[in-house]
């Protein structure tokens, strides 16, 4: 009898057991917060970054020689082209654009882009694109500055800024556009070839 009422009472400790309810703690996606790509970002800024500080501080501030700092600017500028034009823009955003000379002299637009768009980081394309926004629009400023203040050899190093600049920039909307075209194009082929085999 005891065992019995023993196990009754179990059973019933049992019967009336009420689960508690346990708050769960969101789950962070790193994926989303950490860059896949560090040094392609920190290259995709630290150029931008060190031409505008040249021009900026070591021109206007210190007023250093004109050559100097002209000859700094462009070479970071540069090399901040060819870094988002052949490196950044492919590995942060899966695009690439290049101009191609036709056997006739002319030249044309060409575009690569990558197809699967959901492996890329949401966090470093936020940075590429409005890096490469912000970048033409400051020295844009700057260029008005100059025209303004009639300092015509500091106009010169703005317009080339904006050149190379804006130069990633049209090619970098273009190739975006051309991209989403390919994609409405290939989701519309699918749906036709898969209409067309059911019937």
């Amino acid at each position: 009898q005891r065992r019995v009422r023993g196990m009754t009472s179990v059973v019933d400790e049992e019967a009336n057991f009420e689960p508690q309810e346990t708050k769960s703690e969101p789950v962070k996606d790193e994926t989303l917060t950490k860059p896949k790509h560090p040094f392609a970002v920190f290259f995709h800024l630290i150029f931008k970054i060190v031409a505008l500080a040249v021009y900026l501080l070591v021109g206007y501030l210190f007023g250093l020689s004109f050559v100097i700092v002209f000859i700094l600017t462009v070479v970071f500028i540069a090399f901040d082209f060819w870094t988002v034009k052949n490196v950044t823009g492919r590995l942060l955003v899966g695009l690439r654009w290049w101009n191609e000379v036709k056997p006739d002299g002319s030249t044309a637009w060409v575009f690569e882009s990558l197809e699967n768009k959901s492996i890329l980081n949401p966090w470093e394309v936020k940075v590429f694109w409005g890096s490469l926004f912000i970048s033409p629009l400051c020295w844009a400023v700057l260029l008005l500055v100059s025209l303004i203040t009639f300092r015509w050899d500091w106009a010169i190093v703005n317009v080339l800024a904006v050149i190379l600049n804006g130069s990633n920039c049209i090619g970098y909307v273009k190739c975006a556009r051309d991209s989403r075209k390919r994609a409405k194009k290939a989701a519309a082929s699918f749906i036709l070839n898969t209409a067309f085999n059911q019937l």
